[in-house]
């Protein structure tokens, strides 16, 4: 599978998990996790590819995505 499709996918994952994942605490720890497994997916399996899909390159999207929910983890939170 060519790099652009992976971006696409990996792009409309994150779009999705942003609008539809409201819960704080769901946000909170999904983000730790998939930085957590992001880093360690992007030494340990940096030239891998299972099922067509880039490991290495995934790992990386692994890490914004994780970042992305763990900075706007409290983006649905009632303010005042």
């Amino acid at each position: 599978m060519s790099d652009i499709t992976q971006l696409v996918i990996a792009l409309v994952l994150f779009f999705l998990l942003d609008r539809f994942l409201k819960s704080y605490p769901l946000r909170k720890w999904l983000g730790m996790l998939l930085v957590a497994i992001g880093a360690v997916g992007c030494v340990a399996a940096s030239q891998i590819r299972l099922f067509g899909f880039d490991l290495g390159l995934l790992s990386i999207f692994a890490v914004a995505l994780g970042v992305g929910l763990f900075l706007k983890r409290r983006r649905f939170e009632q303010m005042g």
